[in-house]
């Protein structure tokens, strides 16, 4: 494993018309996410159709993101008492990204996912931005309304935890809950190893093969759904 770090204070800035491109953080993502600070990137010796090539982590506009070479991306607080988190998963075929949110993500942090969408889409300006409503805090009866969307498309869904994910098995599932949770799995590719049971231990004492899977989902739906009902 390899990785690089920078010292990057980037003012974002967008010109002319929106182009389609490699991400903005390069195809090989080690070109740090423009406003981005504390950014590190990271190689893969052995890329496999589990396990990205490349992928990219830092903090961007006060939270903390993770993108990956295979378009997708997490935004999650930098407070570890804050409990919610967007997934990002982008169609650079279509042009659009889907997102499913957890809890109830501010209205910075959403713009934060609007702009990684762009990022991993290849749209080098925000032209065409949508702005999404956010619903607020105590009124959850506006929780599902979305915006009109042009380049980039981002659905919000409040449907928290394991019920808002399609992941072909319960060990998929849990290992994609771990990383909206900030924790650190490694590949959401299905297969139990060492740092899927190190982020585990957050949540369960021990945990090993022998570990109910359903256990640590459930616990893992508690925690990233408090307040969303």
């Amino acid at each position: 494993m390899k990785y690089f770090t920078y010292p990057c204070v980037v003012a974002l800035s967008f010109l002319g018309t929106a182009a389609i491109a490699d991400p903005c953080v390069s195809a090989t993502f080690d070109r740090p996410l423009e406003g981005a600070t504390d950014v590190v990137s990271y190689v893969s010796d052995v890329p496999s159709a589990y396990f990205p090539a490349f992928w990219q982590e830092g903090n961007f506009d006060g939270f903390k993101y993770k993108m990956f070479a295979t378009a997708e991306a997490t935004v999650r607080p930098m407070n570890p008492n804050q409990y919610w988190a967007i997934a990002l998963t982008c169609d650079t075929s279509e042009q659009a990204c889907a997102s499913v949110n957890t809890g109830l993500p501010p209205a910075d942090a959403i713009a934060v996912a609007q702009d990684i969408g762009q990022c991993l889409l290849g749209i080098e300006n925000e032209t065409v931005a949508p702005t999404l409503p956010v619903p607020p805090q105590q009124d959850l009866a506006n929780a599902n309304e979305t915006a009109e969307t042009q380049a980039l498309v981002i659905q919000d869904d409040i449907t928290c935890g394991s019920a808002a994910l399609n992941e072909a098995t319960d060990v998929a599932t849990m290992q994609r809950l771990l990383v909206m949770a900030g924790q650190d799995p490694g590949p959401v590719d299905g297969f139990l190893g060492p740092r899927t049971f190190l982020a585990m231990e957050t949540f369960v004492t021990g945990a090993n093969w022998g570990t109910s899977i359903p256990k640590v989902i459930a616990l893992l739906d508690a925690r990233l759904c408090e307040g969303a009902t």
